[in-house]
């Protein structure tokens, strides 16, 4: 200890501030949340509470770490490793975990109660994993999870004290940070669990103020600020770099961050169910029907799991098929979707999925009950007490989006004969296919990593620029070299 000042020796200098930024903002879920919580009660996975008034509480930790993915992402590329994220990144958000000598975040993300839309609870899901091979659900593989439903907004705020620790000027700051934020604004980011299968979709407004710390008058504002709302009323804008932009004092201009190293492949497909569909819930009235199609927000719902489930098992059929010869059409599929979890945890390494698929609204269908009796397969017999009710939902339709993400030789070709069979009608979402129910039909489009589009309809060839990327595509998936699984690098052509 330094006796004349009392000050430890190895003490870091004290940080000057010259200016502080408050951004905040609304984010509204579009689609089911679960923000993972203690284990309590009945529910095997609860949603995160405060715990004094109960209300749905999104970390500032949960806030920040989509921002930096968000942003890694876009300067790295998907699916970037902590060592192979750009200085910037950690300019922002600090040193990666592990960086003993990273620097500290300028970026202060603040915890978030939520408020849930007027007339709605919290909602709770069935999970249960079915079987590849026989398409019924595995032994003792049942779970339930709560979810926020869509339409909770949570007042989101995040501080930029500046100067930056490693030098970076305000402007570049400024300019990766909204390129963050917009991620929420553009609908590109999820929050929470189970992102790959579309819950946690979000969409954003922002509104922003700059503390001038260099004068007593500017200390004088911000110490006089509201605390829990420094930036006062004020119209929000879409996107953060606008609200950025119009909170600049004079001579501060904030650019566009261009950079962007993203590869994926964008799959939009409008169906329409042939006849109805039943995705199922508990029934949601003591006096209704035993069993009814899954809502959120009281809007009838498809959700992302059911749709990646159908999809996987028919990838799964067309990958044995196709892939015969190499006898390597499992490691495709789990190339793709991300390897099962075994018995035993005799799995090494989970992976998320590469193809994203968003939960979607089933818009203009509408309900209808169904009575049923199960009988007896040998004599032909009612089965005593087996008279039960189900809610379906009967036409409509959905537009489903899939995302392929850093999309390897060949796999392009297996997602669009997967495609091909769903616009068809031969891919049932939901249950009871085997009564018809979950059979659609539709169109896709598809946008490569460039741009270029190509249209999809059943029983016609492809249109658009990329059409004949279309039959390239599947071209490479029948000719490429065989996979093989190694230990430390994973699924690899041999």
């Amino acid at each position: 200890m330094n006796e004349s000042t009392g000050a430890l020796d190895d003490a870091m200098e004290p940080r000057r501030i010259t200016a502080r930024w408050v951004i905040q903002g609304t984010l509204t879920l579009e689609s089911a949340t679960h923000l993972r919580g203690e284990p309590r009660g009945a529910v095997d996975m609860p949603v995160l509470r405060h715990p004094l008034d109960g209300r749905p509480l999104l970390p500032g930790t949960t806030l920040a770490g989509a921002l930096r993915s968000a942003l890694a992402d876009r300067l790295a590329g998907y699916r970037t490793e902590p060592g192979e994220e750009a200085a910037q990144i950690a300019a922002l958000f600090g040193g990666a975990r592990g960086d003993e000598m990273g620097s500290q975040s300028p970026l202060v993300a603040f915890d978030s109660l939520g408020e849930l839309p007027e007339g709605f609870q919290v909602e709770i899901r069935d999970g249960v994993a079915i079987d590849p091979e026989w398409g019924v659900a595995e032994a003792h593989k049942k779970f339930d999870f709560e979810v926020l439903p869509a339409g909770t907004r949570f007042p989101a705020r995040v501080d930029l004290v500046l100067p930056s620790p490693d030098g970076y000027s305000e402007q570049e700051l400024l300019a990766l940070l909204a390129a963050a934020l917009d991620a929420f604004s553009d609908g590109e980011v999820n929050l929470g669990a189970r992102r790959a299968r579309g819950l946690g979709k979000v969409s954003a407004s922002w509104r922003a103020k700059r503390f001038d710390l260099t004068t007593p008058g500017g200390w004088m504002e911000w110490l006089l600020s509201e605390h829990e709302n420094p930036v006062g009323e004020g119209s929000d804008f879409q996107g953060a770099l606008e609200a950025i932009r119009a909170a600049c004092p004079e001579g501060l201009t904030v650019g566009e961050y261009h950079s962007d190293r993203r590869q994926r492949i964008v799959i939009e497909v409008e169906t329409t169910p042939e006849h109805d569909v039943l995705v199922r819930s508990p029934g949601r009235r003591a006096e209704g029907p035993d069993v009814s199609h899954l809502q959120s927000s009281g809007r009838p719902v498809l959700p992302g799991t059911s749709v990646a489930g159908a999809l996987r098992a028919q990838a799964l059929r067309i990958a044995r098929l196709v892939r015969a010869d190499h006898k390597d059409g499992d490691l495709w599929v789990e190339r793709l979707f991300g390897p099962r979890p075994k018995e035993g945890g005799g799995e090494a390494k989970l992976v998320a999925s590469r193809l994203r698929v968003a939960e979607v609204f089933l818009e203009g269908s509408h309900p209808a009950v169904q009575t049923r009796i199960a009988l007896d397969r040998f004599t032909q017999e009612v089965v005593q007490g087996a008279l039960f009710q189900e809610e379906t939902q009967v036409g409509g339709r959905a537009c489903l989006r899939l995302e392929l993400l850093n999309p390897k030789e060949g796999e392009l070709g297996l997602v669009l004969l997967v495609l091909k069979d769903l616009l068809h009608g031969r891919v049932a979402i939901g249950g009871s296919s085997a009564v018809g129910r979950g059979w659609v039909t539709g169109t896709a489009q598809v946008t490569l990593a460039d741009r270029r589009v190509a249209l999809l309809e059943p029983s016609k060839p492809p249109r658009g620029e990329a059409a004949e990327e279309v039959d390239r595509a599947i071209r490479a998936f029948h000719e490429a070299g065989r996979l093989v699984k190694d230990q430390e690098e994973g699924i690899r052509c041999a």
